[in-house]
């Protein structure tokens, strides 16, 4: 089949204008694997800290700390806001990626409940 010199140029700039979002795809899969497996490696931690966050050791640590019977070290986990902060974005993470999960499904063709 010949084509005419307009359609080859669409081609072309319909091509390289996909090969370039393809590029940009996959550097983004590649970055959010890893970010991902990190996540995935934290659930752990984010447990802990939940399950921390309010219990009895928290409220005797806090309270020792606060009354300085403890010495000074970086305490961030006995704020209130700063787990309760941490918590939140968990939360809008997980959301956001229930979202995108759905999102692709329907491109896809098939919904996920």
């Amino acid at each position: 089949m010949v084509y005419c010199i307009c359609d080859v140029i669409m081609m072309l700039e319909r091509i390289q204008k996909n090969e370039e979002r393809l590029d940009s795809l996959l550097c983004s899969i590649s970055n959010l694997k890893d970010v991902l497996q990190d996540f995935k490696l934290n659930i752990k931690n984010i447990r802990l800290v939940n399950n921390y966050y309010g219990s009895s050791n928290w409220f005797k640590d806090k309270k020792a700390y606060e009354s300085n019977n403890i010495s000074k070290i970086k305490a961030g986990v006995l704020s209130e806001d700063a787990v309760w902060n941490m918590l939140e974005d968990v939360d809008d993470i997980i959301l956001e990626m229930k979202d995108i999960i759905n999102d692709y499904e329907q491109m896809k063709g098939r919904k996920r409940k």
